[in-house]
């Protein structure tokens, strides 16, 4: 699985937001702010991390029970899924 190219990762201001360009652009309007750990997750999968590296490094990053990551981390793939922006 991979981010659709149409999909950027930029820092504004300090926070991470994903920005849709080339033909995204009309299926996606304005930018998606992203949280701490559904950054690790953009990153890890730019990184083409797997799903349990990209679990541990947000475990080590947050104190949460491993399973609530896991689901987390799902809920966030399909979301990614919902809106193209994930090719599996």
């Amino acid at each position: 699985m991979k981010i659709n190219e149409n999909f950027i990762l930029k820092n504004i201001a300090g926070t991470a937001v994903v920005v849709p360009v080339g033909e995204a652009v009309k299926d996606v309007k304005g930018m998606i702010t992203l949280n701490g750990p559904a950054e690790i997750i953009w990153k890890g999968l730019q990184d083409e991390k797997s799903i349990a590296c990209i679990v541990e490094e947000i475990k080590s990053e947050y104190d949460a029970p491993e399973d609530v990551i896991k689901n987390d981390v799902d809920a966030f793939l399909n979301k990614l899924r919902t809106y193209k922006i994930l090719v599996d």
